[in-house]
């Protein structure tokens, strides 16, 4: 193995360089890279949904292990109630207002439908 020269006194330490940031954006993704993204999500969600269906067959064969698990669900809601509230309510009213939006955008194309004179000669 080499061993590494001390400095001597004096000497500066060598400067990093400094990366700049890409200013550029990625090119959009290609007809064939949304086909092949799709397909691997399938296979993850499939592979996901196989290995939780058998972990819920261990659970409710073995009654401790169904017990165990309670216990650590309700403890970790019990840890992060207030982080649970939270969210919940943040996403109760970011629902709500999604809701809005889109009753909204319903009646704008009602309406463009029932008077299409509305908006002028098209």
């Amino acid at each position: 193995m080499k061993q590494k020269k001390p400095l001597e006194a004096g000497a500066e330490m060598p400067q990093k360089k400094i990366r700049k940031p890409k200013s550029a954006r990625m090119a959009p993704p290609t007809n064939g890279e949304i086909l092949v993204k799709g397909v691997v999500m399938g296979i993850v969600i499939s592979g996901i949904s196989h290995a939780s269906r058998s972990i819920a067959k261990a659970f409710v064969r073995r009654p401790l292990g169904l017990f165990v698990a309670g216990i650590a669900s309700g403890y970790f809601a019990h840890k992060y109630r207030k982080e649970l509230l939270t969210v919940s309510g943040r996403t109760a009213v970011e629902s709500r207002n999604f809701i809005l939006r889109q009753k909204e955008n319903l009646g704008d194309l009602i309406a463009e439908i029932r008077d299409p004179d509305r908006d002028g000669d098209r």
